[in-house]
């Protein structure tokens, strides 16, 4: 039965799921590898594992974290051996991957966990405020449903149990204009409309709370699958 956590961060709520001390995690399509260096604070080793360029370069010259490293690599082929990692986390990203690999990467997520590993697989869902205000420039509710589809396609036979928890998170900004550089500032989306564009700028502003500022709600949804089947 799916679980509702109410309004929490990503953080928060994998903080309070994921048992990372002393076991070897990978993050993959993990970006600019800030919940790698979190997960390490918790005791993980970590290895973060980023296809795209520009970042991957970032993430091998950003300053050296004790028990972090980083790797460019596809989640279709982690360079790490059979059996050998305790919990994989995709945070955001199964969405962004290239749907005809997904066969592809579910196979590879069974190759490297071990048989009490976990998969974790967290991503938005096209539906709140967010949604309603970047849909006019960028729409992702076809790839984060073939996502999903993925999932329950190729994960769920995996596993020997699974949770499912949805939360909302609720994110702030102080004005339009940090709103759209918060998009521009994102290597791996390709836009299909013009961030300022006026409409865009009309449904955030009628996302205004009573301080002043923007709130806009993105529900998420949590899978995690634990224990790989024989």
């Amino acid at each position: 039965m799916a679980e509702d956590w109410g309004t929490q961060t990503d953080r928060e709520v994998l903080d309070s799921l994921l048992n990372v001390a002393g076991k070897f995690i990978i993050d993959v399509g993990c970006g600019d590898g800030e919940f790698c260096r979190h997960l390490a604070s918790r005791g993980a080793r970590v290895l973060g594992v980023e296809h795209h360029p520009v970042l991957a370069e970032q993430n091998a010259k950003a300053p050296v974290v004790n028990n972090v490293g980083f790797t460019q690599a596809g989640a279709a082929s982690i360079p790490v051996e059979p059996n050998s990692v305790d919990g994989l986390v995709f945070q955001n990203s199964l969405h962004h991957m290239y749907a005809p690999d997904y066969e592809k990467i579910f196979n590879e997520a069974a190759r490297v966990l071990n048989n009490h590993g976990f998969l974790c697989i967290v991503e938005p869902i096209a539906n709140g405020t967010f949604q309603h205000v970047m849909e006019l420039f960028h729409d992702e509710t076809e790839v984060r449903l073939a996502a999903y589809h993925a999932m329950v396609r190729f994960a769920d036979p995996m596993f020997g149990s699974m949770r499912e928890i949805y939360f909302d998170v609720d994110v702030t900004f102080d004005s339009f204009d940090d709103y759209a550089k918060h998009f521009e500032s994102m290597l791996y989306n390709n836009y299909t409309g013009d961030i300022r564009q006026p409409a865009v700028e009309e449904r955030f502003h009628a996302c205004e709370n009573s301080h002043g500022s923007y709130t806009l709600t993105k529900p998420v949804r949590v899978n995690l699958y634990s224990h790989l089947k024989d």
